[in-house]
């Protein structure tokens, strides 16, 4: 009987559990259609008895892309799981680097989703006037150092 009440009690206890902090995603940018989905990361991680907790730290660069939007998900089930933390880059820059942290005895288990688009390059093109006849009798061929110049064939000596 006893046995049967400690199950009864852990069942009731593990069922009303109460987080100090919510489970809401961490949600940074605007998320569109014609976004590029740029990585996706899964980290689980058991709980685990020391007085700090856990940390995890996820970094990534993504050279010639802009970030636009950025979702952690907290997926724990048996805990109140990891809060999430920006810490630096992020939205409109090509680097971003998150903290999960979870207490002690907490699990954790989330989804970091990272969205962008590419850079546009801005190319400024100089307006191109087209030479007159007489401008071009003027023009002269210059080929500075052209006696310093090699020229490398394969053959054999």
């Amino acid at each position: 009987m006893d046995l049967l009440l400690i199950v009864l009690l852990a069942i009731i206890t593990d069922a009303k559990m109460i987080c100090k902090k919510t489970k809401a995603p961490l949600e940074l940018g605007e998320w569109r259609y014609d976004l590029k989905h740029m990585d996706s990361a899964v980290v689980e991680n058991p709980p685990v008895s020391i007085n700090e907790g856990q940390m995890y730290v996820y970094e990534n660069y993504f050279p010639n892309y802009t970030i636009k939007y950025i979702h952690v998900d907290n997926l724990a089930i048996r805990s109140c799981g990891a809060s999430a933390m920006m810490r630096t880059g992020g939205i409109g820059s090509s680097y971003v680097l998150i903290v999960l942290h979870a207490h002690i005895n907490e699990e954790i288990r989330s989804v970091v989703d990272i969205w962008g688009e590419r850079k546009k390059v801005i190319t400024e093109e100089l307006p191109r006037t087209p030479l007159k006849p007489d401008e071009m009798t003027s023009l002269k061929s210059l080929y500075l150092f052209k006696h310093l110049r090699a020229v490398n064939h394969n053959s054999a000596y």
